[in-house]
């Protein structure tokens, strides 16, 4: 797909081409720019050259206004249907080149933690259950402004006990179930988990020489 070409694509050539209008042409121009949109996006994804598609999204608006100014210089009875395309196509590239400067201007806003960080940790499930991940998520989540967006937008609960998933390679489930089974339990035990950090951090210490008893 890094050798995506303008020319290659089917609603390209169709727009070129002459037709009468009816029901099958209309199919077609509407499957094609599917086709196109789909292509497209495959494209932008798997390239790594802001250069290289920006000139292609370029040529892109430019052969698409050519082709609309010829349309509306000399209508036709198919210019309608072609001039409602081409003003999708143009929007489409112009809203993927205003993107594109945008995660280039503030890329740390478009990292892609799911295809970017695989974690090489998982856990024990024997010595470490899935509510015991989610008591350390929710410590975090209640500590008020402990933990922050970089964007600035309102923090969620789902937004900690993902980072735990990838993390730890786990899945969390309801995670508001969960959330109600930490802090529904009984008082001796609504920190069990947390407790049991403490003590083996304190055994640590005492190992170690640094923690008298």
């Amino acid at each position: 797909m890094s050798n995506w070409e303008l020319t290659d694509k089917r609603i390209y050539q169709l727009l070129k081409h002459p037709y009468q209008v009816d029901k099958s042409v209309v199919e077609e121009m509407t499957s094609a720019y599917l086709d196109f949109v789909e292509d497209l996006l495959v494209y932008l994804n798997e390239s790594k050259d802001n250069k290289s598609i920006i000139r292609k999204l370029n040529t892109a608006q430019i052969e698409f206004a050519t082709i609309k100014a010829f349309e509306e210089s000399i209508p036709t009875e198919n210019s309608k249907l072609k001039i409602v395309f081409l003003d999708k196509l143009i929007a489409l590239t112009e809203k993927e080149l205003e993107l594109l400067y945008r995660q280039m201007e503030y890329p740390k806003f478009f990292i892609n933690i799911e295809s970017e960080w695989k974690s090489p940790i998982g856990i024990n499930l024997e010595q470490i259950k899935l509510i015991d991940i989610m008591e350390l998520a929710c410590g975090f989540f209640y500590i008020i402004d402990g933990v922050q967006r970089l964007d600035n937008k309102e923090l969620h609960l789902i937004d900690v006990t993902r980072i735990f998933e990838k993390m730890f390679n786990v899945n969390l489930g309801d995670i508001y179930k969960k959330e109600e089974a930490v802090i529904k339990r009984k008082p001796i035990k609504i920190t069990e988990f947390l407790d049991r950090l403490k003590a083996a951090i304190i055994q640590k210490s005492k190992d170690e020489g640094y923690c008298q008893p």
